[in-house]
């Protein structure tokens, strides 16, 4: 498991490599299908943190933190974490777990074709874990909206096989 913004700066460089912008939109919902086929295909998450179910769609709340000064409009730096030692913010290192990198080369170029809110309205529709986690709200209290990795799993079985 990872810190989602080490996961999104590798998104972003490859993107990059493609000469691709991508926006906020863009990495959060990568990042998602990206954290759902890692569950399904090595059993554990890609990222450390839970995804939350928002209005356009399930977001990491560190990478938005970290990218929303860019808006909507292409991020154009890498995620970066605190360093408290040297009290300054410093460069995630470059990913080099052997699974965590299979799964994005496998998996990212299909989804840097699939425009954001296409990605969105996959995310939005009946039955998957956001509108899951968006119903289940009306009745009981879910802190942080937060999506089960396990509702995530479960989506992607089904997904992947229809």
């Amino acid at each position: 498991m990872f810190d989602a913004r080490m996961i999104a700066n590798e998104i972003l460089l490859r993107a990059w490599q493609d000469e691709l912008e991508l926006t906020q939109i863009d990495i959060q919902k990568i990042l998602y299908f990206l954290h759902g086929h890692h569950l399904l295909e090595h059993g554990k998450p890609l990222v450390k943190s839970e995804f939350e179910a928002w209005e356009y769609g399930p977001v990491q709340r560190t990478v938005y933190d970290d990218f929303k000064r860019f808006g909507d409009q292409p991020i154009t730096e890498l995620a970066q974490k605190f360093d408290p030692i040297r009290r300054t913010h410093c460069p995630f290192p470059r990913l080099s777990d052997n699974a965590a990198i299979s799964t994005i080369e496998q998996h990212l170029g299909k989804y840097l074709e699939i425009p954001a809110f296409t990605l969105v309205d996959i995310t939005h529709k009946p039955g998957t874990p956001w509108s899951r986690t968006m119903e289940a709200a009306l009745t009981r209290v879910n802190v942080g909206m937060r999506i089960k990795n396990e509702l995530i799993v479960s989506y992607f079985e089904g997904f992947i096989t229809a």
